[in-house]
């Protein structure tokens, strides 16, 4: 009797969940790997008898060959129970995290995620409390995430996750043009709720982003992706690949700052050689090597009357150029 049930539940582990499968035949062989030489007749009675009770199996026999699987939302088979806590940490990361996970990975774990859920609302204590003590927020204004079509998110993380290639078309932003890509995808990036594809076009060098919501259609190719040998996704932000580089240069940057700007910029810097000096006005003087990017501007602009660029020359009139126009349409 012991070595039935263990049988039975090292069957039940091996059995996938829907749209997957397996075939009797499959089963007989592993079980019999496992050490449980078995006849199919016996695994097939087994499976009937378990699927007609507490346990959501089916046959699929849809296709041929037929072949068992979990049903979608049947709950998962976990002996002992999901503790507490480990439901909480199911909870947060479906919380946190989902939006970071491919969808296929989302629908595998959907059935944890739901019996987290039902742990939690049956422990009344300081566990299933937890997710309401946490919340996060951005430092910037709260934009409503663009819609991104499921099935093109779908094909362009398979893409991703199994690195092939993928055939796309693609709408620009500046000029409202479509283009077809062939698309070597390298990494996915999220930034201020717009999710952007790292990636290669059209067998260019030049590794790109492209805004995953401006995707018009997405197809899976068999070949392979022609990765980059020197490429690494950390490298490529940390390097102000997502701050839309002007340059290659970096900006010898020298700011006057208030004192209150200047609190916050000492508890976080621009840059590893940041320096903060006392000036004679009262204000502050930042000294700091950064990247020549679009990005550093709007955060230059966005601190309005509490920031002066002192140098680069070139970027000083820049800003003041920029401010004298945004004067005059307040003027009119």
């Amino acid at each position: 009797m012991a070595d039935t049930l263990l049988r039975q539940l090292i069957m039940l582990r091996r059995i996938p969940r829907h749209p997957r499968k397996i075939t009797v035949q499959e089963l007989a062989g592993f079980l019999g790997d496992q050490g449980y030489p078995v006849t199919e007749r016996t695994i097939q009675r087994d499976l009937l008898t378990l699927s007609g009770r507490v346990f959501g199996l089916s046959l699929d026999d849809r296709s041929r060959p037929h072949g068992w699987c979990w049903d979608k939302d049947a709950a998962p088979l976990d002996i002992p129970s999901m503790e507490p806590q480990a439901a909480l940490a199911f909870k947060l990361a479906e919380h946190f995290s989902g939006r970071l996970m491919a969808p296929s990975t989302l629908s595998t774990l959907d059935p944890y995620f739901r019996q987290a859920e039902q742990i939690l609302s049956m422990n009344d204590n300081a566990v299933s409390a937890w997710p309401h003590k946490i919340h996060t927020i951005t430092r910037g204004q709260s934009l409503i995430p663009p819609a991104i079509e499921p099935d093109i998110l779908r094909v362009i993380y398979d893409g991703l996750f199994n690195d092939r290639r993928i055939q796309a078309r693609y709408q620009r932003r500046y000029d409202g043009e479509t283009r077809d890509y062939l698309i070597d995808p390298l990494g996915i990036v999220f930034r201020d709720g717009v999710v952007y594809l790292v990636c290669r076009r059209n067998d260019i060098e030049d590794v790109v982003h492209l805004a995953m919501h401006r995707f018009l259609s997405a197809e899976l190719l068999e070949a392979a992706v022609a990765r980059p040998a020197d490429f690494d996704l950390a490298d490529y932000v940390c390097g102000g690949g997502l701050d839309f580089k002007l340059s290659d240069d970096t900006l010898a940057l020298e700011l006057l700052v208030t004192a209150e700007t200047a609190v916050h910029l000492e508890e976080t810097p621009l840059s590893e050689d940041q320096r903060l000096t006392p000036a004679a006005d009262g204000r502050m003087r930042l000294t700091a090597s950064v990247a020549d990017t679009l990005q550093i501007r709007w955060w230059i602009l966005g601190l309005g009357d509490q920031v002066e660029v002192v140098g680069p020359q070139a970027l000083r009139a820049e800003i003041k150029e920029r401010l004298q126009k945004s004067l005059y349409q307040y003027q009119l």
